[in-house]
């Protein structure tokens, strides 16, 4: 069990600050702005880039960024797969934890009536 709480510790720790996640998709796209005389007529596209991101009921939010701000919304989309991640195995550990908790109460419930 102290082996199981010290790696919990651990993770909590490596665990990016709530201020810097950030839940959506970074997607690029080429667009196209009408006008007949623009090289995005025939070539490549104006690149753009979004932050996507799911809402409930069903929306999506996109907020264009600027390419000052492609490096910071990056981050923050990184910040929250490992901030996901370390939750997801804090919660694998918590599942262990109680069930090592469970089987001491039944061992002491035994013992009681034994």
């Amino acid at each position: 069990m102290k082996r199981l709480l010290r790696r919990r510790q651990r993770l909590i720790e490596q665990a990016p600050a709530l201020e810097e996640i950030m839940r959506g998709s970074i997607v690029e796209r080429q667009l196209r702005c009408g006008n007949r005389s623009c090289h995005c007529a025939d070539g490549a596209g104006h690149p753009a880039t979004y932050l996507c991101v799911t809402l409930a009921p069903g929306r999506t939010e996109q907020i264009s960024i600027p390419n000052s701000l492609v490096d910071q919304a990056r981050r923050g989309v990184a910040a929250y797969a490992r901030w996901w991640a370390v939750g997801e195995e804090v919660s694998r550990i918590n599942r262990q934890l109680l069930r090592l908790q469970r089987e001491r109460a039944r061992q002491a419930g035994k013992r009681r009536r034994g």
